[in-house]
């Protein structure tokens, strides 16, 4: 039996649960165009407003929304890729450790031009730090790239998609998922060709 901690609906849904690993991914401001966040947003007004609406039926919403999500993330369509820059790049992936000292086990993590995508799980049963712990993490690496590219204004958009893995077939699927993300935009034949990717033997793709 799953846990639910808090469930909100803001810009997204969150469905924080206790004791299970998620998947989460984070991208820059700016990074998807108004239009496209605007049909998103209508899409979910309107299965909210179906009083019959299942868990089923909100889980393939997500899932869709997210495809669609990723794949213009990818094509960087924005223009808004500072993740690409090196310094960038490492500062994000080296601030994974904060989240570590918070109790979060990183099974996966990459960071792409204007997003990055991680598989986490609190050993520590603070799952439902988890908007709060990401905030803090955002907060800290945001004000460090700003500074590094001598920028102001918002680095990190607001909310992230964040969804629970329901058993360990779906942390695999996230993992490998994470790590072969730089392979799939078309960025290096082999994932382990992507500098900025760390992922646990356990869940490596083969």
């Amino acid at each position: 039996m799953v846990e639910t901690i808090c469930f909100t609906r803001g810009n997204l849904p969150h469905w924080i649960v206790a004791d299970r690993p998620y998947f989460v991914t984070l991208r820059l401001a700016g990074s998807l165009p108004k239009e496209v966040k605007h049909e998103l947003k209508r899409e979910r007004e309107a299965l909210l407003c179906n009083l019959d609406t299942d868990e089923k039926k909100w889980t393939d919403l997500r899932r869709q929304q997210f495809a669609r999500v990723d794949a213009i993330l990818d094509s960087v369509s924005s223009g808004r890729d500072w993740l690409s820059k090196p310094e960038i790049a490492d500062l994000v992936l080296q601030n994974f450790a904060w989240l570590e000292q918070r109790g979060w086990q990183i099974y996966a993590a990459v960071v792409m031009s204007n997003h990055i995508h991680t598989v986490l799980r609190n050993t520590d049963g603070r799952n439902g730090k988890l908007i709060e712990d990401l905030g803090h993490f955002k907060s800290y690496t945001g004000d460090r790239a700003n500074r590094i590219l001598g920028r102001e204004g918002t680095f990190w958009a607001s909310e992230g998609f964040d969804h629970w893995c329901r058993d360990e077939s779906k942390v695999i699927g996230a993992c490998r998922y994470t790590c072969l993300n730089p392979v799939k935009a078309g960025l290096v034949k082999s994932w382990q060709e992507w500098p900025w990717v760390r992922c646990e033997e356990l869940y490596r793709p083969k």
